[in-house]
């Protein structure tokens, strides 16, 4: 009977230690992957791969970034320790058989002395039990409830500062997605200007030849030339660096696959001091900083519970014992325990956690502070981006009127080659300027939308219409 109950005991410790240990791993996941997916964004990671918009490459990263994924783990221990913090609350229950083998003593006179509920067999005394033992708290000066609060607060932290983490990769792979359209933009125009200056070398040649031009001249322009084949060379560079660079920020090889900025900057917009309220009510680190305030006066109450008793209740009853009719069935026992003196270790606590709280405090307003200076700035620079924009624009058609000027003195025999091409330069320089400037001002826009904290998830977007970009060397992209 007794190798029976062993075996079960056994197959039963077996099996729940199993039942505890599995974890479903996807599920897990799931949970702070809730918070950072959105429709929208899942809609536009199934997009077409080629051409690559700006909301897919945005939604390709918010899947694939190890960062968010890290931030995610952080908020998922959050939920943990809050269950850990509600465990305090329920009892324990273990189950401890044990088998005890004592071997006879030297003087017979005291075998089986104080033995209890024991068998003697030859030359030892043996004994099996298979207690259960819970035991549950009824009192720790509500530091139990402080800390359930405490695990509460921190959850709201660790989930504002997961949305914050998620805001700030997508900017950043903006930044990226924009910065390879404007080194794409400059080869172009560096490819043009190469065209251009060697132009300028034939008709430097052809002058010196007649007598026109000196060697100096000549050399100066094959100098010239020189020079922006140089600069050509470190912007088709620049382009591969920055499209592996999009390739490791989205997660996906991007290739030469060409690329279409359809960011729709609206107008007209709030006025600063609308996207300043905005921004205290919604930003998440603003959020996740009053959170961190909570938490921290939670663990106030934690650190003073400290100086109440506590009481506790332990409870044992027997499966199985020795000579069982004989034995008590179960046992109680209720204890407290009273803090009388600790040598100043709970005043310490005390304190520190005092000093943690004001700290939370200056940190939640530093955090206000340094958010309107941020909207203020993103604002700025908008303001300035889109004026800047406006001018650039006359510039261009400006330099669109020089060229046709140029086309049709040489339609006439009043012009040369060498100087269409000099306008049509000048075109693509203005053109590339105003590019420059259009993409600042998305940029600038995505800038004050996270430092309102309120990026959206359904960016505005226009319709596609042709690729912002595409293969502009014949470099292979690795």
């Amino acid at each position: 009977m007794r190798d029976i109950m062993r075996h079960t005991f056994v197959a039963t410790a077996l099996a729940l230690l199993i039942a505890g240990c599995a974890v479903d791993q996807d599920k897990e996941v799931e949970t702070y992957r809730k918070v950072l997916d959105h429709p929208v964004l899942q809609t536009a990671a199934t997009q077409s791969a080629s051409p690559l918009t700006l909301d897919r490459a945005l939604a390709m990263a918010n899947v694939t970034s190890e960062q968010l994924n890290e931030r995610g783990e952080d908020y998922l221990q959050s939920l943990i320790d809050k269950n850990r913090a509600v465990a305090a609350f329920l009892p324990t229950v273990t189950f401890q058989p044990y088998y005890e083998v004592e071997e006879k003593p030297n003087s017979s006179s005291a075998w089986g002395v104080g033995s209890g509920f024991r068998r003697l067999n030859n030359n030892t005394s043996q004994r099996f039990e298979a207690p259960v033992n819970g035991s549950i708290n009824l009192f720790r000066g509500g530091g139990d409830k402080a800390n359930v609060k405490a695990a509460d607060a921190i959850i709201e932290q660790r989930k504002q500062l997961l949305l914050d983490a998620q805001f700030t990769v997508l900017v950043n792979v903006a930044q990226v997605f924009y910065q390879v359209l404007r080194s794409e933009q400059s080869l172009v125009v560096l490819q043009n200007s190469v065209k251009l200056q060697e132009a300028r070398v034939q008709d430097e040649v052809q002058k010196r030849d007649n007598g026109l031009s000196t060697n100096l001249a000549v050399a100066q322009a094959r100098a010239q030339l020189d020079n922006t084949r140089a600069l050509r060379t470190q912007a088709e560079g620049d382009v591969i660096n920055g499209r592996n660079t999009l390739s490791y920020v989205i997660g996906e090889q991007v290739g030469n696959t060409p690329l279409v900025d359809n960011l729709q900057v609206p107008s007209p917009r709030p006025n600063a001091e609308t996207y300043e309220v905005i921004a205290i009510q919604y930003r998440n680190d603003i959020q996740a900083a009053q959170a961190q305030v909570e938490a921290a006066r939670a663990l106030v109450d934690v650190a003073v519970s400290q100086y109440y008793p506590s009481v506790n209740l332990n409870v044992q009853g027997f499966l199985y014992r020795e000579y069982f009719s004989d034995a008590s069935k179960w046992n109680a026992i209720l204890s407290a325990n009273i803090p009388i003196f600790s040598a100043g270790v709970i005043r310490a606590d005390v304190r520190t956690a005092w000093s943690r709280l004001r700290q939370a405090a200056m940190i939640e307003s530093d955090t206000k502070r340094s958010a309107i200076r941020e909207v203020r700035s993103a604002y700025q620079n908008l303001i300035t981006a889109e004026r800047r924009t406006t001018e650039l624009r006359g510039a261009v058609e400006a330099s669109n009127e020089a060229l046709r000027q140029a086309q049709a003195a040489l339609a006439n025999n009043l012009g040369i080659v060498l100087d269409v091409l000099t306008a049509q330069d000048a075109v693509l320089n203005s053109q590339l300027q105003l590019t420059s400037a259009e993409f600042d001002r998305s940029i600038f826009y995505l800038d004050l939308l996270r430092a309102t904290g309120k990026l959206p998830v359904n960016l505005p977007v226009r319709p596609l219409n042709k690729p912002t970009s595409g293969p502009t060397t014949d470099a292979v992209i690795r």
